[in-house]
């Protein structure tokens, strides 16, 4: 296993990932860890899947390619957290967005980890989702912000009466842009649901 581990060769990855995802013990999660870090990223989002589909609590192992240079496997990282409300995968996440820098090739990375904040989180995540969106409105009057723009999603998608209020009021402001930006998210919202 070492040494397929270390074959650069992609289909020898993918046939070895597909094997230890079989695999129901420590050592293949291991293993499924190492490959993780192929030079391709078609094998590491293959590897992210398996990780995300093995037994116990995989998410911080998962959560430590959320900053992949591959946005595909970002994105897998990100499907994979969002599979249910999962405190780790919430707390991984308030931390993620409350203190990593970005720059601007991000943003659609930072409304990706907001929506999915917003399908793993809970009421503990209100405050942090509240001060994003509503905090500073008068520059909703000047610009579009990826962070206002994830948490009125975030919102909408956690579901809960104490997040349709925050919602509530942010479509009631003065700041056009807040409003387009609740329109845009309730629509995106129904539209995920299938209601047209």
């Amino acid at each position: 296993l070492d040494t397929l581990i270390n074959d650069p060769e992609e289909k020898i990855a993918e046939k070895t990932v597909s094997i230890l995802s079989r695999m129901k013990d420590d050592s293949a999660l291991k293993y499924i860890m190492k490959i993780a870090r192929h030079p391709s990223a078609s094998i590491r989002r293959m590897a992210i899947k398996a990780m995300g589909q093995s037994s116990g609590n995989q998410i911080p192992a998962i959560f430590e390619f959320i900053k992949d240079p591959d946005f595909t496997v970002r994105k897998a990282v990100l499907a994979q957290l969002n599979q249910s409300r999962n405190e780790t995968a919430e707390n991984l996440l308030l931390q993620y967005l409350q203190n990593q820098k970005f720059d601007t090739t991000e943003n659609e990375h930072i409304v990706e980890c907001f929506r999915t904040l917003g399908k793993c989180g809970s009421l503990r995540s209100l405050p942090f989702l509240h001060k994003t969106l509503l905090h500073r409105t008068w520059l909703a009057f000047f610009k579009k912000s990826p962070y206002r723009q994830g948490a009125a999603l975030a919102l909408v998608a956690l579901k809960l009466p104490e997040a349709q209020q925050i919602i509530e009021r942010a479509g009631r402001s003065i700041a056009p842009g807040l409003r387009g930006l609740v329109r845009e998210a309730e629509k995106e919202f129904l539209k995920n649901k299938g209601v047209r």
